[in-house]
């Protein structure tokens, strides 16, 4: 068994769903495919082993710089690499200048470990969920891949599974598959995002986020296609972009107004309930990087705002237009 690397403390793991969901929406977006130890320890046993099974993810280069967890201001190291005289195993090691309770501590190298995405291993895993006749076939290099063909209302249609189909170079990757443009009404499953206009000019296509439908239980993956393809009704936050957002950049444009300090202030306290497990943030919208702020999507953080605010971390309220929104 692949295990967790580092920390195996239960404190604010996520539902194996929630891992699901956090890998589609991190490979949706363009060179951000990377999942770090850090971020792996928090997933429940047995999620990475089936993932790295399934393909989904495998082991990318050691990173350089790891999340330390000694505190809650989460601070990225690049810990000294030694060896033990006795047993000659290598360590990572560092010395904290910022917190003086801390000084040096121990560094395990498994925390230097990152993986990342493989949309033909996605791809296997849907096709034995939904059971399409055919093989599955990479059309695209990590872009697109046909499934086979699967019976919606009564007639066969040609299932594909897309990434990227909102990226810039969409119409160039996409417009010369040929699979794909000479299929006869083309069933089209995204990762999260849909296409910005039509995915293939001139071509019918259904498209449907995988997000928004798969199930992961922890052993089979759920998706019902039935049913699944029919216009949806637009969603509660239709008319508010769903982009990446750091903390501040949410309270300043979404929250009652607050001074700097007070939003910093606040920010800290609800990055501390997190750590500490009290409150559950959701999934980033991008790879947390060094030197700067976590993202989350816009959606997400108006959704747990409320909840937020119950856990009385005196945060900022949502200003009166998104909380009618939110009913």
């Amino acid at each position: 068994m692949t295990r967790s690397p580092g920390n195996t403390s239960s404190v604010g793991r996520l539902h194996v769903n929630e891992v699901f969901r956090a890998i589609l929406i991190r490979a949706d977006l363009p060179d951000a495919q990377l999942f770090a130890a850090h971020e792996v320890t928090r997933w429940p046993e047995g999620a990475l082993d089936w993932l790295m099974r399934m393909g989904i993810l495998r082991e990318a280069e050691p990173a350089e710089e790891v999340l330390c967890e000694e505190c809650e201001e989460g601070c990225w190291i690049k810990p000294n690499i030694r060896e033990d005289p006795q047993t000659h195993q290598h360590f990572g090691s560092y010395f904290c200048h910022r917190n003086e309770d801390i000084g040096p501590f121990k560094v395990d190298l498994s925390r230097k470990r990152r993986w990342k995405f493989g949309l033909v291993g996605l791809a296997k895993a849907v096709s034995k969920a939904v059971k399409p006749t055919g093989k599955v076939t990479e059309l695209a290099p990590e872009r697109l891949v046909l499934l086979g063909i699967v019976k919606l209302d009564g007639k066969n249609r040609e299932l594909f599974l897309a990434r990227g189909t909102a990226w810039p170079d969409t119409q160039a990757v996409f417009g010369g598959a040929v699979r794909l443009k000479t299929a006869s009404h083309p069933v089209i499953l995204t990762l999260v995002g849909m296409p910005l206009g039509d995915l293939l000019p001139g071509v019918r296509t259904a498209v449907r986020p995988l997000v928004e439908i798969a199930d992961f239980d922890g052993k089979v993956l759920h998706i019902p296609l039935q049913g699944a393809f029919p216009e949806v009704a637009p969603g509660p936050w239709a008319d508010i972009p769903n982009e990446p957002i750091t903390l501040d950049q949410f309270m300043v444009k979404y929250c009652e107004k607050r001074t700097a300090q007070l939003r910093r202030s606040r920010r800290r306290a609800l990055l501390h309930a997190a750590w500490h497990g009290t409150v559950r943030m959701p999934p980033l919208a991008c790879p947390q990087m060094s030197g700067q702020s976590n993202k989350y999507f816009v959606h997400d953080l108006l959704k747990a705002w409320q909840n937020y605010q119950d856990e009385k971390l005196d945060l900022p309220p949502l200003l009166q237009q998104y909380q009618l929104t939110i009913r």
